[in-house]
């Protein structure tokens, strides 16, 4: 007579019974393995494992610690952001103004091209962000400080102007390269949080450079055609 071992809705065995089972319990031969053999011991043994799981409750919780680290991270942006804006306007005056308008959209465009991307903003990619509006302040302070030696040597405004742009693009760039570099390794080697923070620092890096040498530029030119002054100051 045919006689099946069912589990979890699975036919494991399928022996025949030969003969009467009088002593409470049988033996299953056949052409087993070892492996197989033991295999079938276990999952005898196992009974009415593995249970089906029954839903009783859902809940969904909230990652408040995570959340909680990325609001202060924005915070310690926004706040860093202000000082940086009140450090160049009182520095360079207007040109601060200047700066300031080309780093905001600077960051703009890392916030599009990361939604370009559909990236997810973590806590390490804010810091990138914060970093890259450093690196940005940074490439316009050297920018006006080589317009500031032009004036210094008597040029006028137009000619200032042409000459430090010039003068500062290659030290920015030499400086940009290799930070950008440095990204690139964290990124192809690094894992989880330091591949987002190296993806906001490439994309940074290469939007801080944009933005340097176009768009500041070009603001400063508008603004010497509109103003026409015939000294330049930068303070």
């Amino acid at each position: 007579r045919p006689f099946a071992i069912v589990l979890d809705e699975e036919v494991i065995s399928a022996p025949v019974i030969r003969e009467p089972i009088l002593g409470g319990s049988g033996q299953i031969s056949g052409n087993f393995t070892v492996e197989s053999a033991n295999n079938l011991a276990i999952l005898l043994r196992a009974g009415a494992l593995p249970a089906k799981l029954t839903v009783i409750e859902q809940r969904v919780v909230g990652a408040g610690l995570g959340q909680d680290s990325i609001e202060k991270g924005k915070l310690a942006s926004y706040f860093g952001g202000a000082l940086v804006v009140v450090f160049m306007v009182v520095t360079y005056g207007l040109f601060g103004v200047f700066a300031s308008i080309a780093v905001g959209i600077n960051v703009g465009m890392i916030f599009g091209i990361l939604s370009l991307l559909n990236a997810t903003l973590t806590l390490p990619g804010i810091i990138g962000i914060v970093l890259t509006i450093g690196i940005a302040v940074d490439s316009n302070v050297l920018i006006y400080e080589r317009i500031r030696e032009e004036v210094r040597t008597g040029r006028t405004p137009i000619t200032a102007i042409d000459a430090g742009f010039t003068r500062a693009l290659a030290t920015i760039l030499d400086s940009n390269i290799t930070t950008f570099i440095a990204a690139a390794v964290l990124f192809f080697f690094g894992s989880g949080p330091v591949r987002g923070f190296a993806v906001t620092l490439g994309i940074g890096i290469v939007t801080t450079v944009f933005t340097a040498f176009t768009l500041t530029r070009l603001i400063v030119a508008w603004w010497v055609r509109w103003a026409r002054p015939r000294q330049l100051a930068i303070s």
